[in-house]
């Protein structure tokens, strides 16, 4: 187990960007890409993206290579898949739809070992650098250390388990996902996830709680303008959103080439 960047980074004060890998979600040239571009993080889609943990485990030695972190997004506490996924290189675990504390007990559980988890030992695998380095006990201990556990809040139901999640020992913070709240909260919300007033409410007072708690808040931007909003009020991890800020682009480099003004 390597040191999680990711955790230095936000010790040190410094806010983190990063990609989620949903639109082009298994491309190891994109993790090098971005990494090679500076940013800090990417989170590999195993929810909407479908990555599967061999195609993890070499997005993975691809965030290595460039020095970025290893980020893994789950639609569920799948055991199995989250000690493989571990165990290939991914530094941190993100459960979707975290609705309750049980849940995000069960993703501690899953992602520490024993007495704290049920995670199981496999000190030659690739995460554990084969056998060689650290001695086994050595090993364990940083990946307790650094493993992050966060869950996505995106449904309405969870807003009254916010409190218990936060006092879970272990569970690192909040991903706060406006798009599908607005959509759990009324589908004519929906496409005005960032600007509808009753969405951003609930998501200001999700941030305002877990930030009190000394907890970690990620949460997605699509443009820079956006992240420095989040960051300025006291968001650590910004999720920038791939297809939009691809789409952006290309939208303007075309407009630009065939001189449309609009």
């Amino acid at each position: 187990m390597r040191p999680n960047r990711l955790r230095q980074s936000i010790a040190a004060g410094r806010p983190v960007i990063g990609p989620i890998l949903q639109e082009i979600p298994d491309s190891p040239d994109l993790v090098e890409f971005f990494g090679s571009a500076g940013f800090d993080f990417v989170v590999i889609d195993g929810e909407h993206g479908g990555v599967e943990v061999g195609t993890a485990r070499n997005l993975a030695r691809a965030a290595d290579a460039s020095g970025i972190t290893p980020l893994a997004r789950v639609p569920s506490v799948d055991y199995g898949r989250i000690l493989a996924l571990l165990d290939s290189g991914i530094q941190g675990i993100i459960l979707a739809h975290c609705n309750t504390v049980e849940e995000a007990e069960s993703l501690v559980r899953a992602t520490k070992y024993p007495p704290r988890g049920v995670r199981g030992a496999a000190t030659g695998s690739r995460v554990a650098q084969f056998g060689y380095g650290p001695t086994a006990r050595e090993k364990l201990e940083l990946a307790d250390a650094e493993t992050m556990c966060l869950g996505l809040i995106e449904e309405p139901r969870a807003l009254d388990a916010i409190e218990g999640m936060l006092a879970v020992d272990g569970f690192d913070g909040c991903f706060l996902g406006p798009g599908d709240m607005s959509l759990a909260m009324g589908r004519e919300f929906y496409g005005g996830a960032e600007t509808h007033p009753d969405v951003a409410a609930t998501i200001d007072r999700v941030r305002q709680q877990t930030l009190a708690a000394g907890k970690l808040v990620m949460e997605p931007a699509g443009s820079g303008a956006a992240a420095r909003s989040l960051i300025d009020k006291g968001v650590q991890i910004v999720v920038l959103q791939f297809g939009q800020f691809f789409r952006a682009a290309a939208d303007t480099y075309l407009r630009t080439a065939r001189g449309e003004t609009s």
